[in-house]
């Protein structure tokens, strides 16, 4: 997984130089993380990146009592620091209330330590930026994806 971790190259383009499935190494890229995450509260990052990722598909559970059927999308939200390209946390979900009970659980010195935060044009991690991080400066990136879906909405 060093291709991905430390050149920063994309899950898809280290899947297609090895001739594997990006699923493979995206499960990969997990696990390792997972082994490597940093006892966070020791670092003083100055830049976080806070993104979603969609790691399966929309799946739907039956509850046996009410019959009623209930959707369930796997995303998990992942930190990084921006400056060391190392992951800091990994978050079930893409929601403020995951985003920002992980970062109230950064002491104090840790919070004011970071100065800049790129997300996307989330509002849910705004939200918890705003909370949290309040003196932070944030970041917006908007990908090509969201460009044209936004491009897309307007025309229509």
């Amino acid at each position: 997984m060093d291709a991905v971790i430390r050149s920063g190259r994309a899950g898809s383009e280290t899947a297609a130089g090895f001739a594997v499935s990006w699923w493979m190494v995206w499960a990969a890229l997990n696990e390792a993380c997972l082994l490597r995450l940093p006892d966070v509260d020791k670092l003083s990052p100055r830049m976080l990146g806070i993104d979603e990722h969609r790691f399966g598909s929309v799946r739907y559970f039956q509850d046996p009592a009410t019959k009623a059927w209930t959707r369930f999308e796997p995303w998990m939200t992942t930190i990084v620091d921006l400056d060391t390209r190392q992951v800091l946390g990994v978050i079930d979900g893409r929601d403020h209330n995951g985003v920002g009970d992980w970062l109230f659980a950064r002491p104090l010195h840790w919070r004011l330590a970071v100065q800049v935060v790129a997300i996307d044009a989330s509002a849910a991690f705004r939200k918890a930026l705003r909370m949290w991080l309040p003196r932070t400066a944030v970041a917006v990136a908007v990908d090509h994806f969201h460009l044209i879906s936004l491009a897309n909405q307007a025309m229509t």
